[in-house]
């Protein structure tokens, strides 16, 4: 009986590793319930409208947004890119196909064609009305994951997807009943980072960099501000180089995703919008040239491999490729294209970097969100990001990875910008979720660690020594005193 109780004593109480498999299934638990709350409160606090004033598109964009996407879903997308509209500006009317970025009516068509496959029929009124409240959600889920790789936490990622999910400057554009274009390109513009960073991670990472590129694309044929996202990737690419990262895996990663994205901004659904921006425009000629600064790079490691050669004559080899590159360019610019084939930055851009610069457009100038943005705006929509922002950005900066460099480039440039216009804030909202989670979750380790610094167990050897008692020695007799 004795030996059959001593067999069932160690299952009959839990011990110290009892206990750490339990905490191990805990936090792993409570984590995807936060993610999971938080990704169902960024859809349920955007839907504050529609309990309040039921399914109806509010603002003047979103309600063009909606007469154009009713226009595709009755008469198709050839028409749609044909359509000149002499109901608006009139009396000289609008040519929609080619003023129009389509991703939002293609997503509100694809949307509602697959519900009505699936048996789930909605009205076109509903789908527009509830979408961006869903692609707010997605906005979260994707700053969690570019806050996990970037991080490589998983409570920073579950901090980042609660804090973008309530985040006031991408509510302001994601609210249910606001169908704009920024509702689903915030998404999109955080999936392309997403995958950016993803296909840095690895040699073997490089599809995520083709899915970075048609992210990309759709990005393109939702919203003007793939400009950002752009050189946002052409900045980073660049400063991976000059910071003595350069590798073939970025080499790869970079080429797959601008060929897959220019050729979707060159031949996608905003192909008559875009044209050949992307080899015309002055404002987006910087990726183009990191493109080919890179396949430099990459042909004179390949070289300098084969040749074995040394540091130093490496470093010649790359300046003659580079220079040879040059005048090659040189003359194409000036003998083979045309003039005036290469343009310069619009007035838009223009005024980002030059003070006063107007676009030369009365109705554009006189938009509020077009002015320089007042610092007051920044408490307004970052709230108490604004003040652990700068704690989290500073952890980037230990601990060197091409994710942390991004997210250092990122908020630099992001901040940068939102500084010159009001509505450019939007762009710097999953900046300062990720850098606010990294904030928050070094300070939840720091004192957990202090907490449960004196409860950790014993180690086994110090366990058994403590419990066997210690030998006490006898007094130290006295010799006998002499009588």
């Amino acid at each position: 009986v004795s030996a059959s109780t001593r067999l069932r004593l160690p299952h009959a109480t839990p011990g110290p590793q009892g206990q750490m498999s339990a905490q191990r299934l805990l936090i792993p638990t409570l984590r995807a319930l936060l993610i999971a709350f938080a990704l169902f409160e960024a859809v349920n606090i955007r839907l504050y409208a529609v309990r309040t004033y039921g399914r109806v598109i509010h603002e003047f964009d979103p309600w063009f947004n909606f007469r154009a996407a009713e226009y595709m879903v009755a008469h198709g997308w050839g028409a749609f890119q044909a359509w000149y509209d002499h109901e608006v500006w009139y009396p000289l009317g609008r040519h929609v196909g080619s003023t129009t970025y389509p991703g939002l009516q293609l997503t509100a068509w694809g949307v509602h064609s697959a519900l009505a496959a699936v048996g789930r029929p909605a009205s076109l009124n509903d789908v527009c009305v509830f979408l961006p409240a869903g692609f707010g959600a997605l906005a979260a889920g994707f700053t969690g994951l570019l806050a996990w790789e970037v991080t490589r936490k998983p409570n920073a990622a579950a901090l980042a997807t609660a804090i973008m999910a309530i985040h006031p400057g991408h509510l302001m554009r994601s609210i249910a009943g606001g169908f704009d274009n920024e509702s689903i390109a915030v998404a999109a513009m955080v999936s392309t980072f997403y995958l950016w960073v993803r296909a840095l991670r690895s040699d073997a990472s490089w599809p995520a960099a083709l899915l970075c590129g048609v992210s990309y694309s759709y990005m393109v044929a939702a919203w003007g501000g793939y400009v950002f996202v752009l050189n946002m990737i052409g900045i980073h690419a660049a400063a991976l180089v000059l910071v003595g990262r350069y590798s073939a895996r970025l080499w790869r990663a970079y080429s797959l995703w601008w060929l897959v994205g220019t050729a979707g901004a060159v031949f996608g659904p905003a192909r008559y919008l875009v044209g050949w921006q992307p080899f015309q425009s002055l404002e987006q000629l910087g990726p183009t040239a990191v493109f080919a600064a890179l396949q430099l790079w990459q042909l004179s490691e390949v070289m300098a491999d084969r040749r074995r050669l040394d540091a130093t004559e490496t470093l010649k080899l790359r300046l003659r490729l580079f220079g040879y590159a040059a005048a090659a360019a040189a003359v194409a610019v000036a003998v083979v294209l045309p003039e005036g084939f290469i343009g310069p930055m619009s007035a838009r851009v223009r005024s980002l970097f030059i003070k006063h610069t107007k676009t030369g457009n009365p109705l554009v100038d006189s938009v509020a969100e077009h002015q320089a943005t007042p610092p007051m705006l920044y408490w307004h929509y970052f709230h108490f990001t604004l003040f652990v922002m700068p704690l989290g950005l500073g952890t980037a900066f230990f601990g060197k990875s091409d994710a942390k460099l991004f997210l250092i480039v990122y908020t630099i440039v992001g901040f940068y910008f939102s500084a010159k216009m009001v509505r450019l804030l939007l762009l710097i909202s999953p900046a300062t979720s990720v850098c606010a989670a990294a904030c928050l979750d070094s300070l939840i380790a720091f004192n957990i660690e202090a907490l449960t610094a004196d409860d950790q167990p014993p180690v086994e050897g110090e366990e058994e020594e403590a419990e066997q008692p210690r030998a006490i020695s006898p007094p130290p007799q006295q010799p006998p005193q002499p009588p």
